[in-house]
């Protein structure tokens, strides 16, 4: 039995499932979810969705967002748990004990470096995000996309690849999006709100962080901070932050954009970008992070901010070497 027909028969042959994604959830991970969620509660399953902390507010009107669970309303055991764009069992946080909730476990991921801890993995590292396996899978199973659903989709892929001008936008890509678009989907509405929307206090955030900006390697490489105090001072929130790394990478002859944002005490979450060729999964790689070639991310404890900035752009310069950018 292939993998297709596996999975046909565990949804039609199980009732209670459990959708979950990584933590700090973006618009790939809540658009997967609530749209394996949609289709689930379509298919007449009992279905829990999970996100740990504060799903992002910005996709509120994702149908299913207002039922978006935290890890501590679940249920004692579940048939099936579906992991959706997770590299590994760790990148769920708090929900990880979901992995011993349930009798199955999926993992469907876009990642290269996933480490394929499902009883099922269904993983395309050359797929522009997990929105789009979900609509090529639904398809493929047989399922209906409602509006809804495809509501849910569009805002997957659209995040992924950056309003579509990422390199990992393909014509297929662009395919599954006009078939989105003729579900009847407001996919002008959507893609205002995951690119464009700002609050007011999150522009106060962004001048702040820009104020932290430094460039290093004859301004190839930039980066930026994000504090817990500019959070507090401007009154803003995590939600609000964004896709901030980007502002890095797109400053012009920048390759490498890196965002060192402080989570806890001594805790710091770094994003990193990159625009034309640097690979910057391996430098998260070396710090037990992941993602892919132009996006990825790893955490670091225990150092000052300025430690960590000192050291990535360090890492950075060494690997720099086998670009042939510079050599010392």
């Amino acid at each position: 039995m292939n993998k297709l027909d596996e999975l046909k028969k565990i949804i039609e042959s199980q009732n209670d499932f459990a959708v979950v994604s990584h933590t700090s959830p973006d618009g790939d991970s809540m658009g997967s979810i609530l749209s394996l969620y949609n289709l689930l509660l379509d298919l007449n399953k009992n279905v829990d969705v999970f996100v740990e902390g504060q799903a992002p507010n910005k996709f509120s009107y994702l149908n299913g967002f207002s039922n978006i669970k935290n890890i501590n309303q679940s249920k004692i055991r579940y048939d099936c748990l579906f992991v959706l764009d997770c590299g590994d069992e760790d990148r769920l946080g708090d929900c990880k004990e979901l992995i011993d909730k349930a009798d199955i476990i999926i993992n469907i991921d876009h990642h290269i470096t996933n480490t394929a801890f499902g009883n099922i993995n269904i993983i395309d590292s050359k797929a522009s995000s997990v929105g789009e396996m979900l609509f090529e899978l639904y398809k493929n199973l047989g399922y209906n996309i409602s509006p809804k659903i495809a509501e849910c989709l569009y805002t997957s892929i659209a995040s992924d690849t950056g309003g579509f001008k990422f390199s990992n936008t393909s014509s297929k890509t662009m395919r599954i999006i006009a078939d989105l678009i003729d579900i009847g989907i407001n996919f002008t509405s959507i893609y205002y709100r995951i690119m464009d929307l700002k609050t007011l206090n999150g522009i106060k955030l962004i001048s702040k962080v820009t104020s932290t900006l430094k460039t290093y390697l004859e301004g190839k490489v930039a980066t930026i901070k994000l504090t817990k105090q500019m959070l507090e001072e401007c009154e803003a929130t995590e939600d609000e932050a964004g896709e901030l790394v980007n502002i890095a990478r797109d400053i012009e002859n920048v390759e490498v954009g890196i965002l060192i944002k402080e989570v806890d005490l001594d805790t710091y979450k770094i994003s990193f970008r990159s625009k034309d060729y640097f690979d910057v999964k391996d430098i998260a790689l070396k710090y037990g992070g992941g993602g892919h070639i132009k996006a990825a991310g790893c955490t670091i404890k225990n150092k000052t901010i300025d430690e960590i900035e000192n050291e990535l752009v360090s890492e950075i310069k060494k690997a720099w070497v086998k670009y042939n950018e510079w050599s010392n």
